[in-house]
This record gives C-alpha cells, structure tokens and sequence, in this order.
C-alpha cells in the first residue's frame, strides 16, 4: 500500500479540522497505519453508535449457534408472555424480521427516529414497540429502525439469562482478547442494542476480522460459517445499498461488507483483499475512507518508500495542532460573572444551570442537569484541552476555550469517547448569559437565557 496516499489524507484531515479519532488499517494481517488525533488516544474506548446492531446481531448469531436460541425463523412473541395480544400481524414477526430491519412497523430514520426518542421517554420500551402500527407485513420492505435491536437485546436477555453486555463478554469479547468494554442499558438493566457499545478501534477491527476469517479466530470456531454467510443483500434500500442481518452491502462492491454508526464510526470488511478499516470519530463523513486505501492499493509503487514519512505524520497529529482562528486565550470573566450560578427554564438539554469557577487556579464550568447531576470540567485555553472525565462511565473529556471578545466566551466541549462535540456559546450580559449549544451528530441547536438569583 502507497504511504503517501495516506501522509496527504492525514495530513489533509487535519487541516481541515476534521473531527476524526482514529483510524485503523489492517491487511492481511499487518498494521499499515494506526492513527488517533489529538486529544484522542489509543487505550480509549469509544461509543461504536450503530455499529452496536452489527455486533448485536453477531451475538444472535452465536446465541442460535450455542442453542439459547433454536431458530432465527422463532415468533418473537413467544419470548415476552407477559404481553397479551389479538393483533395477528405481530404474532407475524420472527427474529429474522428485527435483524434485517424488515418488522414491517411503522418506523424509519424519515423522522429523525422519532420512535426510537419515544421508545427512550415510555416506561415501558417493549410495550411501546408492540404498539406501533404496521406498515407492511413482517419480511416485506426495509425500514430502518433501532427499536427493532432493542427487541432483539431483550429476547437475547430473556434466552441466555445474561445482559447482551455480559453474553457479549463470554462469548465473544474474551475469546476475541478485547480490553475494557461498556455499554449503556435502561432502568431494566437491557443494554441498547441498538448502540452505545463502547469499545477500542482495535477491538472493533478485530470485530471485522472475525467476520473476514470465516468465524475462526486463534483457531477457534466463535461463530459459525453458516451465520456469516446470512450477510449477504437481503433488502434493496437505495440505488446500490443494501442490508442483512445487522450489516450494509453494496452491489457495485460485493467484496466489502460495513458496519455503520453516527457520526463517523465505521468498519469496513474486505474478504477478497483481507483487509478490515476501522475508524471513529466525532462528527465526520467516513465513507469514502475506503476509497483511501483502494486507492492506496492502486497507487502502489515499489520503488518508492515513504514509510518512515507515515511514521511521523501518525506523531504529528498526536500533537494539539496550531489554530490560528483563537483570538485570544486569556480568561477575562469579571467578578459579576465568576462564581455566579445562572439559572435556566425546562429546556430539552436538561440543563438546571451553569457556573463558572476559579479552583486551584483553573477554571472551571459547572453544569447541573434537571435530574440532580452535574457535569464538572476544567478549560484549557487556546490550543490545548484540559482533560477530565464523564460522570457514567469515567470516559475521557476534552474541554477548552478562548474569548470571542469581552463578554462571549466560545467552549469546545468534546465527549471524546461519546461522539458528541458540543459547541458552548456563552454571551455575559449583566446578571444574565445567553448560552447556545449546538452539536452536530445529533442536530442540536439550541439557545437558553440564564439568570442569576
């Protein structure tokens, strides 16, 4: 593979601000560039977004192969006696209907998944899902929807007696050597399998070499052939893409099979070339990455070596990179300001207030949240972030900030871990402050006035 085809893309990335994490290329078996981005690192886990569903159907998968489930044709109504039901096109749907996005219920990604916000605010989410209308019969057409992975994590919980999260564990992440994990859940304990699986990028590529060697890994059959072989198109989606079984094809490139999650998470798998690119990030177009390294293969010349090139380049951008767009990195908060705890109306951010504080001789901001929480973070100034963790799990976040002028202050608030990168505007007006978050992945803009009391 031609070093130089990735020096420029990294080098390029990183001019253009792109929010990558990392990157990761294996073929056949050996590591050709291995890059994380200031201020993400290697032992960092990362939220893997809907490349949750491919994993959990891979944990079906193995579920049907050790005998907790018998079939992948079984009613999923069988597994949840508890709700009494007469609608005959949902005694309809099987294992199989969730798994390839075929259930046939009245819901899709048109909306924002509207459904899957609904699913999170019931009290009860399978309950919720049952409710839904049909707008096809079950195994007809595709249509996106995360509820239907949230139904297949609560079947595995039923059948196996364990969380996805520990099923996970024994029978797939131990065996495959994987470091830390996490994985959100519910007030019930079932993990979201739809995302929110936490991994490292190397995990996740080893994930996709699982899928590349037939199952086999060390030797050891984790999942069968037969299981693999179910990823092939089963639904049509658009022009070339296709779907099946937790996984996204495409027609034009029947070698290359991907798994796809919000906001740059990606793993691509290439069984003719042996190669498996995994990459995460924070809010980027990770789509074309394949092309990168085809036209890495393509560009290939031996005469040329430019390996020691790549070498530093994947140093430089462990570095904070110069930004020249910081006017001015002073903190400048008058004593009106500091200290003061401003008070925001019912929002849908579910911020209570904010506050700025001097501790240490670092600053710091204070947000609680409507639920009693609260989020504490230093702010590193100019280039550098300060570093601190989120109150869940203890993942790393990245925080800084400069002065737009006098009175607004501009905060990268980067949940380096959780995808999100959020954007803090906050313009000081006497006893007031207007603070405007906006956050791409998750189309977030929106603007709050706090007070002080």
């Amino acid at each position: 593979m031609n070093s130089q085809t990735f020096i420029d893309a990294l080098r390029r990335f990183r001019r253009d601000s792109t929010n990558i994490h990392s990157l990761l290329v294996i073929k056949n078996g050996h590591t050709v560039v291995d890059a994380y981005f200031y201020p993400f690192k290697k032992e960092y886990v990362h939220d893997m977004a809907s490349v949750t569903k491919s994993v959990t159907a891979l944990l079906i998968g193995i579920a049907i192969d050790k005998g907790f489930i018998k079939s992948k044709n079984e009613g999923i109504l069988q597994y949840f006696p508890e709700y009494q039901t007469n609608n005959d096109t949902l005694k309809m749907l099987r294992i199989k209907d969730l798994l390839n996005m075929s259930s046939g219920l009245q819901c899709s990604w048109d909306d924002g998944e509207n459904e899957l916000n609904q699913m999170q605010h019931s009290t009860d989410w399978v309950k919720y899902m049952f409710s839904l209308p049909f707008e096809t019969v079950p195994g007809e057409k595709f249509s996106y929807c995360s509820g239907n992975f949230y139904l297949l994590a609560e079947i595995l919980q039923k059948a196996s007696k364990m969380t996805c999260h520990a099923f996970a564990k024994k029978y797939l992440f131990a065996p495959l050597g994987f470091g830390e994990t996490y994985w959100q859940a519910n007030a019930k304990g079932v993990n979201h399998g739809w995302g929110d699986l936490h991994i490292s990028t190397h995990d996740m590529a080893k994930i996709g070499y699982l899928v590349l060697n037939d199952g086999v890994w060390n030797g050891k059959q984790v999942i069968s052939k037969g299981w693999l072989d179910k990823i092939k198109p089963q639904y049509k989606i658009q022009k070339t893409e296709s779907y099946g079984y937790g996984w996204w094809l495409d027609s034009e490139n029947p070698d290359e099979i991907q798994a796809i999650g919000r906001g740059g998470q990606r793993l691509f798998i290439f069984k003719k070339r042996k190669m498996v690119i995994a990459t995460t990030g924070g809010g980027f177009e990770s789509g074309d990455i394949d092309n990168l390294a085809i036209e890495s293969i393509e560009s290939f010349d031996n005469k040329s070596n430019q390996q020691s090139g790549l070498g530093q380049m994947l140093l430089d951008i462990q570095k904070p990179p110069v930004d020249n767009s910081v006017i001015d990195s002073k903190i400048r908060f008058s004593k009106a300001w500091l200290n003061s705890e401003y008070f925001f109306a019912d929002n849908e951010l579910g911020f209570a207030s904010l506050k700025f504080e001097l501790t240490g001789g670092k600053y710091f901001f204070i947000i609680r949240l409507k639920d009693g929480s609260k989020e504490e973070h230093g702010i590193g100034m100019g280039n550098g972030y300060e570093m601190s963790k989120e109150r869940e799990f203890g993942l790393p976040v990245a925080v800084k900030g400069f002065w737009a002028n006098d009175s607004t202050l501009v905060v990268d608030y980067n949940e380096l871990c959780r995808i999100q990168d959020n954007k803090l505007t906050v313009a000081f007006s006497g006893k007031a402050l207007t603070l405007t978050v906006t956050e791409s992945t998750k189309n977030i803009n929106q603007t709050l006035v706090g007070r002080q009391q």
